[in-house]
């Protein structure tokens, strides 16, 4: 498989399945020591994407394994202490590397970790769901959640290299897959209509060709950061589907045994922020119905009963992207242009989720 290379914001990314050359050839560029290359797991990633990695990269064989439990509930303040005092006990310090070998959550916390560890040590990602290959693995932000609100402790911090590996998505279950393609269905709906035009001509179970989406799912965010690597105005398009997707998400992980994943979230923002786009910003209802019959039928459906509907809103309340009080969205006004800092009203916003409630696809 042909590997991609896409330059970012002073670090690159690497995207094949014959990266394990490119990954050892960095680590002695550098001259780690083993005693000082850490990397962190989680369990899916130990058992599954571990050894591959380490059958490898020889140098990788011998360093120190962190693992923390899989899952969102995990990525706060509480595994950050336990992970710097890991750190201090096996003396990392600043010649020391951190290698994130998971999805998303461990991209964010690892990255958190070793940004603030000692004021910074460096960190690499190598992401293995299909999520963090698209959306973690390039964008400069890392942090926790706290108190079940997604991401409020958090800062901008590069790593220094990013490898994507398509073969890890092998290891994956079904459901862990498919979340990760929601953020792909978003970045074809704010870029070029052609990208659009593309993907929604294939059903979710028919893509074989992965590499290809992560390629230029990969280029689209890496425009939008270059373009705004701090996420002050331009990178705000980005945020389409995520302003009600994350509540969603926050409310399922406090309310429900079995919570949503992220990307489950986010399809179901991008139907609410859809519907909201229409109403606010003159999307054509043509595109408003195509938008939500592709997303609607590519993801199960979540109930959301309307007695939830303000708890939802509360949590939106919090969202780092309010401004002066007002719920900020990033909303299209046809496939592949959109419109940032647009507000909406209350019951705009209790309108969208009984519109998503109600469908019958």
């Amino acid at each position: 498989m042909e590997q991609t290379i896409i330059n970012s914001n002073g670090y690159s990314v690497y995207i094949g399945n014959g990266v394990f050359d490119t990954i050892r050839s960095f680590l002695l560029q550098y001259e780690f020591k083993e005693d000082k290359i850490f990397v962190l797991v989680d369990e899916n990633s130990r058992k599954y994407c571990l050894p591959a990695l380490m059958s490898n990269v020889q140098l990788l064989q011998k360093v120190y394994i962190i693992e923390v439990p899989e899952g969102e509930e995990i990525k706060d303040i509480e595994t950050c202490q336990r992970l710097w005092q890991e750190l201090a006990d096996h003396d990392a310090n600043r010649n020391s590397i951190l290698v994130n070998l998971g999805g998303g959550v461990i991209s964010d916390l690892g990255g958190f970790v070793a940004s603030t560890y000692k004021r910074g040590i460096r960190y690499l990602n190598i992401p293995t769901t299909l999520l963090s290959m698209v959306d973690a693995s390039i964008g400069g932000k890392v942090g926790v959640d706290m108190k079940g609100l997604k991401n409020q402790i958090g800062l901008f911090s590069n790593p220094q290299v990013v490898f994507v590996i398509p073969e890890f998505l092998d290891t994956l279950p079904q459901r862990q897959l498919r979340a990760g393609f929601a953020e792909i269905i978003k970045h074809s709906l704010i870029y070029e209509k052609h990208y659009w035009d593309d993907l929604s001509g294939n059903i979710f179970q028919d893509i074989k060709n992965w590499k290809e989406l992560i390629d230029w799912s990969v280029e689209i965010k890496n425009y939008f950061v270059l373009e705004d690597p701090l996420d002050s105005g331009f990178r705000k398009v980005l945020n389409f589907g995520h302003t009600i997707g994350h509540a969603i998400e926050s409310f399922s992980l406090q309310n429900d045994s079995d919570s949503l994943l992220h990307g489950e979230a986010i399809a179901i923002g991008i139907i609410c922020e859809t519907y909201l786009s229409n109403k606010l910003v003159k999307l054509p209802k043509s595109e408003m119905d195509e938008i939500v019959h592709y997303v609607a039928t590519s993801f199960n459906h979540y109930t959301l009963r309307s007695g939830n509907y303000d708890l939802i809103i509360d949590i939106m309340k919090h969202d780092k992207k309010n401004t002066g009080g007002e719920f900020n969205f990033t909303l299209l006004t046809s496939i592949g242009n959109s419109l940032i800092n647009q507000s909406c009203d209350i019951n705009l916003i209790r309108e969208s989720l009984r519109f998503y409630q109600n469908l019958n696809c």
